[in-house]
């Protein structure tokens, strides 16, 4: 009774159980990453070249 397309058990609603929640976590992780990442990215986007053109700015003293 055991299908060879089974990833994690011998039991079909188990390996589908615990696929799920593999694929469950897979989700918040991708989520949790890609929300900061993004947001640091686009602060250094916006503030280092700022910071850079001020301090390089040929100054007339």
């Amino acid at each position: 009774m055991s299908n060879p397309d089974n990833i994690f058990d011998d039991d079909n609603a188990l390996d589908y159980i615990i696929y799920k929640d593999c694929e469950k976590e897979v989700r918040n992780q991708q989520k949790g990453n890609g929300g900061r990442g993004g947001c640091l990215g686009l602060l250094l986007l916006l503030v280092v070249p700022v910071g850079l053109l001020t301090f390089f700015w040929p100054n007339d003293n």
